[in-house]
């Protein structure tokens, strides 16, 4: 008994050392429904500067009748305040859905950009190496028209120092 009590305690002992070390490292926001989400918060999208760490996540909500309710893809707020959009990670997306993302990328992805639909992330199961994420400008006003609507997934916590991004 005496030897099982002595055997708790140094375990005890251990993990309380260890955990200044952990509460250093910067934390990894991504759970729940952000699983299949390209990035997490608080990594680098474009960059490793302060500026290009994302901090919100917003799910990509269809509200049209054939897919009601079905993620279609994220919105990524960077610190720097620009979005981006991008599909699910998932090995196949359904017809429906890719066009649905595909309305709301095209609708609202930058006057300059060359590239109005999502190339094919994997094509027959190979990973295809295209960017998975596009700059837009979605104005609020927009979603109803484009049959989306915008749901919170992940943010990092108001008033809490942002690391610098993680690759």
């Amino acid at each position: 008994m005496l030897t099982l009590t002595f055997a708790v305690i140094t375990a005890l002992q251990s993990l309380v050392a260890q955990a200044p070390a952990a509460l250093s490292t910067p934390a990894v926001l991504n759970n729940g429904a952000c699983l299949d989400s390209f990035k997490a918060v608080p990594q680098g999208l474009f960059g490793s500067d302060p500026t290009s760490a994302i901090v919100k996540i917003d799910k990509v909500v269809s509200t049209s009748s054939f897919i009601n309710g079905e993620i279609i893809g994220y919105l990524y707020t960077r610190q720097d305040g620009t979005t981006w959009l991008g599909q699910r990670r998932q090995d196949y997306m359904s017809a429906a859905d890719s066009q649905a993302v595909n309305a709301v990328f095209s609708s609202t992805h930058l006057p300059g950009a060359s590239i109005t639909e999502f190339p094919p992330v994997r094509k027959f199961g190979v990973k295809t190496n295209y960017t998975e994420v596009f700059q837009v400008n979605l104005p609020p006003g927009a979603l109803d028209p484009l049959h989306v609507r915008l749901e919170p997934c992940v943010a990092w916590p108001p008033g809490m120092a942002l690391p610098n991004p993680l690759p």
